[in-house]
C-alpha cells in the first residue's frame, strides 16, 4: 500500500512550497507611487516629457528590479493648484488601503506640497519630492530634489547665438513661482551691460501680442512657462508662446523644454524627459543625478528662420529634416560610381576610333546592363527594407508583433471605433508565476511557455484580431468590434485552454502553465481614449486579477 500514498505526499509538499514561494515573490515586489502635478500627457507637454523619460530610463534598466508603478494626478493646468487638491487624500487612502508602498515619489511642487501637508497618508514609507519650480523648500518628512534654472545661461545663450540683439523682453506673470524667476532674472541682468531688460507680467493676451508686435530683430522675447486669463479660461504656456511668437518677428527663448517647439527657437532649458529618467532612478532605488536635467535644446526649422548662429555643438538640435546623405550615402556612391565607370567606357569607345555602329552597340548593351544593376540594386534595397521592418514590429523569439506594432495598431482602432461607433475591447494576459519558472527549470523553460502561450492566443484570433508580446511574459490581444461581455468570455476560454499547456524539462518534469488576464474596452459613445488609457484600464484588471490569486479573468 505505501507506494500508493507515495505520489499524493509529493503533491502535498508540492503544493506547499509553491505558496511559500508565491508569499515570497509577492513580499520581494517593489511598489513605487508616483504623484503628478499636471494631469494628463494630453493636456501638458511638461508632463508627457516627463512620462516619457521615466519609462524609457525603466525600459533601459534591467527588466527583472522593475517596480510596480502607480500613478495618480492632479491636473493642476486645467482646474488650478488649489483645486486640483481637493478631495485626493481621502480618494488617496480609499484607493490604496490595502497596498503597502516602498516608496512615493512627486513631480513638481504642487504634488510635493499635498504630499508634504498630508503626513498621515502612507505613513512611514519613503518620499521623494522631486520639486520644479520652487526654490530652497524643504520638506520635514523626506528627502527634497530641488530642479531649478540657471538663469544666466539661459539668458547667456541669447547674445551668443544671436549678437544682434540688444534688448531682451521676459514674458512672466504673477503667481509666486514666476515673481521668484523674475527675482533671479533681476539678479543677473547687470552681468549684461550692452542688453536693456524688460519684464511683461501684467496685460492679457491681447496686450502681449501687440506689445510683441513692435518688436523686430534687434530685441529678444524670453519666454518663463506663464499663464494668462481671457475671458473666465486660462491660456496655457505653450498656447501663449504660440500666440506671441505668431505674432512677432523677435526670436523667442524659454527656459522649458515642453516650450521648445516649432515657433519657438528654444535656448538652455530643464528638460522634463531628464526630470523622469531621475524620477526613474528614484523609484529602481538609484541615487537621483540633478545636475544632469539641463541642456541646450533648439528647434531647428525656428532658428534657422531666426538666423541663429555660434549654436553649441553638444545642442540637441529638435525637429530637424531628414539628411538624404546621411541616409542614402551608399547608394548615391554606388549610383555616381556606375555614372562615372559608364563615362569612361563611352570615353573609351570614342577614343578607339573603332566602328560607330559597334561601338553604339556595346555602349547600349553596357547601358541596358548599367539600368539591370541598378534596377536589381533598387530591388534589393526595398527587399532589405521591408525586411527592416518586420524586424522592428515583430518580437524575435514568437514571431508575432511587438509593443511598437502593437501600440499603433491599438491608435488605429481606436480611431475606427470612434469614427464608426464600434465596440473594442483589450485583453492583457500575463503568464502566472513566470519568475519561478525562469529561477527553478532555467531560460529555456521560460521561453518555451512564452513560446506556446504565443501560439494558443495566434491559434485563437478572429481575421480582424491581433495578438503582440508587450514585454517579458505580458501579451495584450486587442478585439475590434468586440463587446467586453463578449471578449470576456473569449478570455476566460483562453485561460481554460492555457491550464492545458504542459512544459517539459530536461528532466522530464512537467510544467504546468497557468495566465491571468485583464480585460477593458473602449466606449465609442464616452470620452475619447487613448492607447495609454486603455493598456493602463486592462492593466489594473490584470493587477486584480493577480492580487486575486492568479489563474483567472478580470474585467475593468
Amino acid at each position: 500500500m505505501r507506494p500508493l500514498y507515495r505520489p499524493a505526499f509529493l503533491r502535498l509538499a508540492a503544493l506547499v512550497w509553491l505558496a511559500c514561494a508565491c508569499s515570497h515573490a509577492l513580499a520581494d515586489e517593489r511598489r513605487v507611487l508616483v504623484l503628478y502635478s499636471l494631469g494628463a500627457d494630453s493636456s501638458s507637454a511638461w508632463q508627457r516629457l516627463v512620462h516619457k523619460g521615466l519609462y524609457q530610463e525603466l525600459e533601459r534598466s534591467n527588466q527583472g528590479g522593475t517596480p510596480a508603478i502607480f500613478e495618480e494626478r492632479f491636473d493642476a493646468n486645467r482646474v488650478g493648484e488649489d483645486k486640483s487638491q481637493e478631495g485626493m487624500a481621502p480618494y488617496l487612502a480609499t484607493k490604496y488601503a490595502d497596498v503597502k508602498f516602498d516608496a512615493i515619489v512627486t513631480e513638481s511642487f504642487v504634488a510635493a506640497r499635498f504630499l508634504a501637508s498630508h503626513p498621515e497618508l502612507f505613513a512611514g514609507v519613503p518620499r521623494h519630492y522631486v520639486n520644479h519650480g520652487r526654490e530652497r523648500w524643504q520638506p520635514r518628512d523626506g528627502l527634497a530634489y530641488e530642479v531649478t534654472s540657471d538663469f544666466e545661461r539661459a539668458i547667456g545663450v541669447i547674445p551668443l547665438v544671436a549678437p544682434e540683439v540688444r534688448h531682451i523682453a521676459i514674458v512672466g506673470d504673477k503667481t509666486a513661482r514666476c515673481r521668484l524667476w523674475l527675482d533671479r532674472i533681476r539678479s543677473i541682468t547687470p552681468r549684461f551691460p550692452r542688453i536693456r531688460f524688460e519684464i511683461w507680467d501684467d496685460g492679457d493676451v491681447n496686450e502681449l501680442r501687440l506689445r510683441a508686435a513692435r518688436l523686430d530683430r534687434s530685441s529678444a522675447i524670453f519666454m518663463l512657462a506663464a499663464l494668462r486669463g481671457e475671458g473666465s479660461a486660462r491660456i496655457q504656456p505653450r498656447e501663449l508662446a504660440l500666440q506671441i511668437s505668431a505674432a512677432s518677428k523677435a526670436p523667442l527663448f524659454t527656459h522649458s523644454e515642453s516650450l521648445v517647439m516649432p515657433g519657438v527657437v528654444g535656448g538652455y532649458v530643464v528638460s522634463g524627459e531628464a526630470v523622469g529618467r531621475m524620477m526613474a532612478r528614484l523609484l529602481l532605488g538609484q541615487p537621483a543625478m540633478t545636475s544632469q536635467v539641463e541642456g541646450y535644446y533648439f528647434d531647428y526649422p525656428t532658428a534657422r528662420r531666426a538666423g541663429l548662429r555660434n549654436i553649441p555643438p553638444e545642442a540637441v538640435i529638435l525637429n530637424r529634416p531628414h539628411n538624404v546623405w546621411e541616409l542614402y550615402r551608399w547608394q548615391i556612391l554606388t549610383a555616381g560610381a556606375l555614372i562615372v565607370l559608364q563615362g569612361m567606357l563611352i570615353t573609351a569607345l570614342v577614343l578607339s576610333l573603332r566602328s560607330r555602329r559597334r561601338a553604339m552597340s556595346e555602349l547600349a548593351c553596357e547601358r541596358s546592363s548599367l539600368e539591370d544593376r541598378i534596377l536589381q540594386r533598387t530591388l534589393e534595397l526595398l527587399q532589405a527594407n521591408r525586411k527592416l521592418e518586420a524586424l522592428a514590429t515583430t518580437d524575435p523569439l514568437t514571431g508575432i508583433a511587438n509593443r511598437r506594432k502593437m501600440t499603433e495598431q491599438i491608435a488605429q482602432e481606436l480611431e475606427r471605433a470612434r469614427r464608426f461607433h464600434h465596440p473594442l475591447a483589450l485583453l492583457m494576459v500575463d503568464i502566472d508565476h513566470f519568475k519561478r519558472i525562469n529561477d527553478s527549470y532555467g531560460h529555456e523553460v521560460g521561453d518555451q511557455a512564452i513560446i506556446q502561450t504565443a501560439t494558443l492566443l495566434t491559434a485563437s484570433l478572429r481575421a480582424v484580431d491581433m495578438v503582440a508580446r508587450f514585454g517579458g511574459e505580458e501579451f495584450v490581444l486587442l478585439m475590434p468590434e468586440t463587446h467586453i461581455a463578449v471578449a470576456t468570455h473569449a478570455a476566460e476560454r483562453l485561460r481554460e485552454q492555457a491550464a492545458g499547456l504542459r512544459l517539459c524539462t530536461e528532466s522530464g518534469v512537467e510544467v504546468q502553465l497557468t495566465i491571468s488576464i485583464g480585460v477593458a474596452a473602449a466606449d465609442p459613445h464616452g470620452a475619447p481614449d487613448t492607447p495609454s488609457s486603455l493598456l493602463v484600464r486592462s492593466d489594473k484588471a490584470l493587477y486584480r486579477a493577480k492580487k486575486e490569486g492568479r489563474n483567472r479573468v478580470v474585467q475593468f
